[in-house]
């Protein structure tokens, strides 16, 4: 029973302590990743452009969809 008990908390703390190291900075970058495809970049098109999130709209047919992160004029 001590085994199990000790191999558990390890293994806890093991995660915890990897999951406190992996977090970015909470500062907006220029460039922005996409989660879902790899090793793609997007780079900023200009000073007067900010990133919108993803988001579900309502489309014609009163359906919600999802549309896509991308870059607005401001």
């Amino acid at each position: 029973m001590r085994i199990i008990k000790k191999i558990t908390i390890t293994a806890f703390l093991i995660f915890i302590i990897l999951g406190f190291t992996s977090q970015e900075a909470k500062s907006w970058p220029r460039v922005r990743f996409y989660a879902g495809i790899p090793n793609t970049v997007v780079v900023k098109p200009g000073p007067k452009y900010v990133w919108v999130e993803g988001h579900y709209k309502v489309n014609k047919w009163g359906k919600f969809v999802w549309i896509p992160g991308h870059w607005k004029r401001i």
